[in-house]
């Protein structure tokens, strides 16, 4: 039967599928893919003025090899597919890590940098391996490899701008396991140059079983002369005796030199699980640096985590960030998210990978706080248990062009379209969201449209579709709605960001459901399940 979207609508339910807030989800292809174990901004890879993303999927099995891993980047412009790049090897876990380069190459394209920590180089297990690609053409740029077995080299990997001065950008890869300085389960951590590959800085762990390495970052220009500097985290260090309570080591790019260490402070904190860049959040003119401690027991929770966040210029804390519940693991991983809010300031994204009180992974969930006072701005959480979204978070830059960035967030446990794990990866927009509801939705009787807190005199299209819930990608966002997809009305916003319209619902129109959403400007409203009582 075809019915026009002008005869009908009630509320059947408000139940989105996805956020308001869902520019685009992405999807492993099969069962136990994990996609989205590692979720990063690229940069701009196909130089089209939108940032790029790139997404790892260490257990997918490209070509049929076992779990050799694949990363794929896509258009943060459009969500499409840009490229796929795959592990050689079975067991490579290509694509454990993932991140941005910077331009390595200098060609005015940015390029990408991938960890295959249990790649297998030159005959040693798990030595690992990172790979460094184009992103102008995709092609391999650089092969860095493990020196040992069982260094897992590439577990963390991360562009570290430019640490030497010569205008290319550079690289940091953590190696968590390998003997450094000849101690076991040290840890290491390399810096290589972009413009010819060869390694500029050596770092490694002082004492047995620090994990020195296991997580890496630039630090931005911490000391004002003029190079990049770099963060490394080691989680499992014990500063004065303190078991496991971890540390976490600034070190300047241009000489190599210790510029500063932070330390955790109880037993087991895992200080240095997670480190990052955010930008300047307190106006200094220098960039901060958010750490993760994710056995931190600080408000009496157990394992319920934290995060602190640092003066880049003096190591002073600005403010620290905990976990709600016992064994959340707060601070699995934390990013700069860019400025989400249209302050000035950058703002930050925690992520969790907590268990509930039987041990089962839960939902998951990725927090976003300003980063000018530390108040939490948006959370978002995973659609199912198990999902373990937040385990993965990365700042995305500005991918739908409203003027605020956008974050990333990977839930490698999630189970899409009925396959089991294969993972999901999203990527969320932080604004405010529209008001958007229908009210005495029967046949024969007049329905009301209401929109409000749209943005003041924005052109609001009401748009609706009979054809199912979505999701879909358009040009304004991810839609909780199927094609084809049409538009019922478009009106203005007043002053204060109020819409209303009226229309008689057909008496013949009783039982159609459709799926609804108003867009405003460029924000989208709650998508809405209707049904004509």
């Amino acid at each position: 039967m075809k019915i026009s979207f002008t005869l009908i609508v009630m509320i059947l339910c408000v139940s989105p599928l996805l956020s308001q807030s869902t520019l685009f989800e992405w999807s492993g292809a099969s069962d136990y893919d994990n996609f989205g174990r590692s979720v990063s901004d690229a940069g701009d890879l196909n130089n089209d003025g939108y940032p790029d993303v790139i997404v790892g999927a260490h257990l997918a099995d490209p070509n049929g090899v076992v779990n050799a891993g694949s990363a794929y980047a896509y258009s943060g412009k459009t969500g499409l597919l840009l490229y796929q790049w795959n592990g050689a090897s079975a067991t490579d876990y290509f694509g454990h890590s993932v991140a941005a380069a910077g331009d390595v190459n200098n060609d005015g394209f940015d390029d990408v940098i991938i960890g295959a920590d249990q790649a297998d180089p030159n005959g040693l297990p798990s030595a690992g391996s990172a790979y460094i690609y184009s992103g102008n053409d995709g092609s391999l740029l650089y092969q860095f490899n493990g020196l040992s077995e069982l260094d897992f080299f590439g577990r963390s990997v991360n562009g570290a701008g430019d640490v030497n001065g010569d205008g290319f950008a550079d690289v940091i890869i953590g190696a968590y396991l390998a003997n450094g300085n000849g101690i076991s389960h040290a840890g290491s951590a390399y810096i290589y140059s972009g413009s010819t590959g060869q390694l500029l800085h050596q770092w490694s762990g002082n004492s047995l079983f620090e994990y020195f390495g296991y997580s890496v970052s630039s630090a931005g220009d911490i000391n004002g002369d003029g190079y990049s500097d770099l963060i490394i985290g080691a989680f499992n260090a014990a500063p004065n005796g303190i078991n496991g309570a971890g540390s976490v080591y600034l070190f300047s790019g241009q000489n190599g030199s210790l510029l500063y260490q932070l330390d955790g402070t109880s037993e087991y904190d895992c200080f240095g699980c997670s480190v990052a860049m955010v930008g300047d959040v307190n106006g200094d003119n220098i960039d901060d640096i958010v750490i993760g401690a994710i056995g931190s027991d600080t408000t009496n929770l157990n394992n319920a985590g934290a995060a602190y966040v640092y003066s880049g210029d003096s190591g002073n804390i600005l403010y620290e960030l905990y976990g709600t519940s016992d064994s959340l693991l707060f601070g699995t991983c934390v990013s700069g998210a860019g400025d989400v809010n249209g302050d000035g300031i950058s703002d930050i994204v925690v992520g969790t990978d907590g268990v509930d009180a039987n041990g089962y992974p839960l939902p998951g969930t990725a927090y976003v706080y300003s980063g000018s006072n530390g108040i939490l701005l948006n959370q978002f959480e995973g659609e199912s248990d198990f999902d373990q979204l937040g385990y993965s978070v990365s700042g995305a830059g500005d991918l739908d062009g409203d003027g605020l960035d956008d974050i990333l967030v990977g839930a490698f446990m999630a189970g899409p379209s009925n396959q089991d794990n294969s993972g999901s990866a999203y990527a969320y927009s932080c604004r405010p969201s529209a008001d958007y509801s229908v009210n005495n939705l029967i046949a024969g009787q007049n329905v009301v449209f209401d929109v409000s807190n749209a943005p003041p005199y924005s052109h609001i299209s009401i748009a609706y579709s009979i054809a199912g819930a979505g999701p879909t990608n358009t040009p304004f966002g991810m839609v909780n709605m199927s094609m084809p997809i049409r538009i019922l009305f478009t009106t203005t916003a007043g002053p204060l960001g109020n819409a209303s319209f009226t229309k008689q619902v057909p008496l013949g129109a009783a039982g159609i459901i459709l799926y609804t959403q108003a867009k405003c400007g460029s924000m989208l409203s709650n998508s809405l399940a209707l049904t004509v009582q």
